[in-house]
């Protein structure tokens, strides 16, 4: 295996906490967000870099091949974006008039959401769920049936 040539772009924090890149013509581009584009397959390759608008400025294939310290300066702000709850025990599921409010333990302590129809928990194969909550924020649960009994009914029951 090959090492990747080094990128010549550079990534910083503007004055308050924002990443913004610097691209190859010595463009700077504020307020910078990256994106994984295959997640689950390739989640350590990839990685759009999109402007504020959401409009997608440049796919780096390779974050390693990025000089330090823009690559951990790109790392940790993909750390953050990637913060999913590990769903640990559900409490309890109440049905409402537009969807179901879920009470939970999470890796990050107890919480409530509210999710709006069943399309909202999706299988990602091998035992694992996600959940998607009203504002769009995901919960794993990585091995349903790692769950205690009383979860996995709950669960059973909703989905």
């Amino acid at each position: 295996m090959s090492t990747p040539q080094p990128l010549n772009i550079e990534f910083a924090k503007d004055d308050q906490g924002r990443l913004a890149m610097v691209d190859t013509n010595g463009f700077r581009h504020a307020n910078v967000h990256p994106a994984k584009l295959f997640p689950l397959t390739e989640k350590d390759h990839w990685i759009s870099i999109q402007s504020e608008g959401a409009r997608e400025i440049l796919c780096i294939e390779d974050p390693q091949s990025l000089p330090e310290p823009s690559r951990s300066l790109l790392l940790d702000a993909l750390a953050r974006r990637d913060f999913v709850p590990i769903i640990q025990v559900i409490h309890r599921i109440v049905r409402l008039a537009n969807g179901h409010e879920w009470h939970v333990t999470t890796d990050r302590g107890d919480t409530r959401f509210e999710v709006e129809t069943d399309e909202s928990i999706q299988p990602l194969g091998h035992g694992r769920l996600v959940v998607m909550d009203r504002g769009n924020t995901r919960y794993l649960i990585p091995n349903v049936a790692k769950l205690d009994r009383i979860s996995k009914r709950k669960l059973e029951h909703y989905y």
